[in-house]
């Protein structure tokens, strides 16, 4: 008999069970011999499997003994920390080929939400939760498939962000390939705006619905090119792959074209399976992606996929928002049937908004707003790469940070067609079948298609990656490449780590590896498994309940982030009575030993302007991203010098998550706070004046806290300093400004005048704005992410009223009462 998958349906009490031993397994029981027998169903499972398989059932049970026996318990969890059902729960995982046949009833016909990619996606229903899944099954076979499969994975496994369709987990089931997401109750943005009314059961999709879905998706294309370690270009960007969930907020999903590389243009992978393998642009010589959303360039001969191949992809799907026309639709006549060349002539012509949809109601809308989203959907659509915007620049634009005219379009009666359509009697033959005319750089390309005279993207030039020799690709089906087996990469997710591995990682927290204190406990470095660097933060005050509280927060939260400017969780350890959080680390410094531990270093350098302005700006771009980019809400609450960490590249990652609050959203889309304690938790000097009034945590505390950092970080000054007759950095810089004296003085003076006198002003303003007492008079994270651009023009405090010394000290009163407090006790 082989044994291929085993689902077992336990009583619900069995989350309530604990692991037992074989002895435990096998001893009689007199009491209720029916009660609680899913603890010996499962250790008998256990061990018919470890007999057979060399599987984790095997070395879970051996390590769970193995701790019992020094310790005398089985879980080392203590009071009020419960991680099993917290920690790692939004992590990807691999499902049970059961768990998704039972939910799709068999993936029968009826649970099929469309076909599109390689196969079909069903719905299905979770039997342990009943949870609505969607699952996407890869009905085609072969090395190719498989390398999308892994593509999409690899991709999608670690991305966080609110408008990106959430993967779930994946199943690789013998020859068949599925991959797990959110289910989308609206589905695909197609299926809504081309309904025509006739076949619609619900009104037209409104204006400002989709001016939402625009913006949600031009975020979404921006947190992958710009806000991760690894670029992501999606390289499929079009209407059927732009989701919606139950309140019309846009999901980019189907990454299965996706091309990830280091933003130094080159990734080498981690994953074991393909280790050592560096993916290269160069050698992407094939057009991935669809007709009537892929670049002109990409139907050139050794065309590089770009992060402006996505540009163009949006542009086309924000003119088919507008319109609420397909980017090719054979139904309309001849000069009408693509629609880019259509809208070009329209701009041409002076007649953008003719290309309105007719069906939105007149006053629905503003014409100004219609026909500034064309022009930006023109923009993006440009022909030359170099002059189409960066999907930075579209976000701005978009949340109105950009107020100013767009830049004037060119005349596009000099522009080549983008698609131009020829007819059967005139159409050139070649070896490869008919032939589209695309009139680039002056030149005529090619891409086959299947007997028509438009193009659709065959089989041949969907993808191929980097795995393939050059000498291997060829387009001939006559020529077969030999197919190896695929190896699927290892997709890693925050874990359990032992207590040996960490000593082992730390030289037993050794003195020599010790980095810094921070945040309630020490900090220290190392290698686990040999290879991996790592930041391991041990707790102290182990018995103090608030301290295991912010423990088990910090894993929660962490694990759920990611972003190229905060620090990844690798893992956690509670064995030994210990609170261990380990994170990834590739650096040796925190900012604020760089900033103010200058005497005692032993390398006297001082950190260069043009880094301190990129840590700011990084900085910025993550608060924003946990602000307003994530699914929820997130308040940090302890945004300090020590809780930044530098890479040896001076690149800043945000760490110390333990104070962090996560606000979930209603359905309008507000935020919801369910912490009704209020409790005042954070660094003093970096707390804003009404957080510590009220304790309510809101994005103008973090502002407060970052305009903080924002000021240590230009003057090389601590926050808070008992030494110096005025304690607080924000009070000094206050009197400094109210005196009208200079700015400049403001600066670090081992600084020596080597900084941008441009950049030192906008900072020093925006530190101050971001410390008003006042939080009203504070700029958003967006405004700050925008002046830190050089958009001077999103200061908010122009024209304000300036505060007086009195009604900074009458906000400011908790703070000096416990100034003088602490001074009493004759600490500094």
């Amino acid at each position: 008999m082989q044994l291929n998958h085993l689902c077992l349906i336990l009583p619900a009490e069995f989350e309530e069970t604990k692991p037992v031993d074989d002895e435990q397994a096998h001893k009689p029981t007199k009491k209720h011999p029916y009660k609680h027998c899913s603890n010996h169903i499962l250790a008998f499972i256990r061990e018919l499997l470890g007999r057979v398989y060399d599987s984790k059932w095997v070395s879970f049970c051996h390590h769970a003994k193995k701790r019992k026996q020094q310790s005398g318990v089985l879980f080392h969890d203590m009071d009020g920390i419960q991680l099993s059902d917290k920690v790692g729960a939004d992590n990807p995982r691999i499902f049970s080929f059961a768990e998704l046949y039972i939910g799709s009833n068999g993936f029968s016909e009826d649970e099929v939400l469309g076909s599109g990619g390689f196969g079909k996606v069903f719905r299905a229903v979770l039997p342990s939760d009943g949870t609505v899944v969607a699952v996407k099954c890869l009905a085609e076979r072969g090395e190719r498939f498989e390398k999308t499969f892994v593509a999409e994975l690899v991709a999608v496994a670690h991305l966080r962000h609110r408008n990106l369709v959430r993967l779930r987990g994946w199943c690789v089931h013998e020859d068949q390939l599925l991959l797990v997401y959110d289910y989308m109750p609206n589905r695909s943005l197609d299926r809504i705006l081309f309904r025509r009314p006739e076949n619609m059961g619900s009104a037209t999709l409104s204006w400002e619905r989709r001016r939402n879905i625009v913006s949600g998706l031009a975020a979404a294309l921006f947190y992958l090119h710009e806000q991760l370690e690894t670029q992501i270009i999606h390289r499929d960007v079009k209407t059927s792959n732009v989701m919606l969930d139950s309140h019309y907020n846009a999901r980019l999903g189907d990454f299965g074209l996706a091309r990830w590389l280091e933003h130094e243009l080159q990734y080498q992978t981690s994953s074991p399976a393909i280790q050592n393998q560096q993916f290269r642009l160069a050698e992407t010589t094939r057009i991935g992606g669809t007709i009537g959303y892929l670049p002109p360039e990409s139907f050139q001969k050794r065309s590089v996929a770009t992060a402006k191949s996505d540009v163009f992809s949006f542009g086309v799907v924000v003119l088919e928002v507008v319109s609420g026309r397909r980017a090719v639709d054979l139904t309309y006549q001849d000069d009408q049937i693509i629609l880019l060349d259509w809208i070009r002539r329209l701009s041409d012509e002076g007649k953008l908004l003719q290309a309105g949809d007719n069906r939105l109601s007149d006053g629905s809308y503003g014409l100004s707003d219609m026909e500034r989203l064309i022009h930006l959907g023109l923009l993006c659509t440009l022909h030359s790469p170099e002059s189409r915007p960066s999907m930075k620049w579209v976000v701005e634009t978009l949340s109105g940070n950009n107020s100013g005219k767009l830049p004037a379009l060119p005349s596009f009666r000099s522009h080549p067609l983008y698609i131009s359509l020829s007819s059967p009697t005139n159409t050139s033959s070649s070896s490869n079948g008919t032939t589209t005319r695309s009139m680039i750089d002056s030149t005529t390309t090619t891409a086959t298609s299947a007997s028509s005279n438009y193009v659709t993207a065959n089989g041949e030039t969907i993808y191929a990656t980097a795995e393939y020799d050059n000498s291997n690709i060829n387009s001939s089906d006559n020529i077969r490449i030999h197919r190896r087996p695929t190896a699927f990469p290892l997709v890693e997710t925050p874990r359990e780590i032992s207590y040996k591995e960490i000593i082992s990682a730390t030289k037993n927290f050794s003195d020599s590896h010790r980095v810094a204190e921070l945040d309630f406990g020490t900090a220290y470095y190392g290698f686990l498994d040999d290879c991996h660097h790592v930041l391991v933060k041990r707790l102290g005050m182990k018995t103090c309940p608030a301290l295991r509280a912010r423990f088990s927060n910090e894993l929660q939260n962490l694990g759920r982030l990611r972003h190229r400017n905060l620090v990844q969780l690798r893992g956690w350890c509670t064995e030994q009575g210990e609170m261990l959080v380990v994170y990834d680390y590739s650096a040796n410094r925190l900012l604020s030993h760089l900033l103010f531990h200058h005497v005692n270093r032993i390398d006297n350098s001082v950190l260069r302007w043009r880094h301190r302005y990129n840590i700011i700006k990084s900085l910025a771009s993550a608060i924003h991203y946990l602000h307003e980019e994530w699914d929820e809400q997130v308040i940090h609450r302890n945004i300090t010098t020590s809780a930044v960490i530098l890479d040896p590249d001076m690149n800043p990652r945000l760490s110390s998550f333990a104070l962090a609050e996560f606000l979930t959203r209603n359905e309008d889309g507000h935020h919801v706070i369910y912490d009704t304690s209020r409790s005042v938790r954070g660094i003093f000097g970096y707390m804003s004046p009404e957080y510590i009034e009220f304790g309510e945590a809101t994005p103008m505390a973090d502002v407060y806290s970052f305009g903080v950092v924002v000021l240590e970080v230009v003057s090389g000054q601590m926050a808070v300093d008992f030494r110096l007759p005025e304690v607080l950095l924000v009070k000094r810089v206050h009197e400094f400004e109210a005196r009208k004296r200079p700015l400049v003085e403001l600066v670090d003076i081992r600084l020596n005048g080597e900084y941008d006198h441009k950049e030192l002003m906008r900072l020093v303003k925006l530190g101050i704005a971001c410390t008003r007492s006042n939080r009203e008079q504070r700029p958003s994270m967006r405004q700050i992410v925008s002046i830190l651009d050089g958009n001077d023009e999103c200061f908010v405090d122009e024209g304000q009223k300036e505060e007086t010394g009195e009604e900074w000290r009458e906000r400011n009163a908790s703070s000096l009462s416990m100034i003088k407090r602490i001074q009493a006790l004759g600490i500094q």
